[in-house]
């Protein structure tokens, strides 16, 4: 099992994917304005943004990716543009390791 694959199970959602084409509950990606800035997305709806929400300047943290994420329901599929960006390795190892008695609990 990837890392990406235990943080979904630790997470109780279907999965993560980063085929745009697929329905995605959850857009986690980045957006150009027309002046040329880069824009981060966390959104359930990208037709319909909510700016105070869903609109981050600056790169979201793993925390506020998650949170968005356990707000989902259990089959609930996450798009990710770049995993390397919004989930690196080293960030979904260590919440993995902080978070594994949890998951012996259950």
């Amino acid at each position: 099992m990837t890392d990406i694959q235990h943080l979904a199970n630790l997470l109780n959602i279907d999965k993560f994917t980063d085929n745009y084409t697929t329905s995605a509950d959850l857009e986690i990606s980045e957006y150009m304005t027309a002046d040329g800035y880069d824009l981060h997305i966390v959104t359930n709806d990208s037709m319909h943004l909510q700016f105070d929400l869903d609109v981050y300047q600056y790169i979201p943290s793993l925390n506020d990716i998650i949170e968005r994420i356990k707000d989902l329901d259990s089959d609930a599929v996450v798009y990710v543009s770049d995993f390397e960006t919004y989930l690196p390795e080293y960030e979904v190892q260590d919440y993995i390791e902080q978070h594994k008695d949890n998951e012996d609990d259950e």
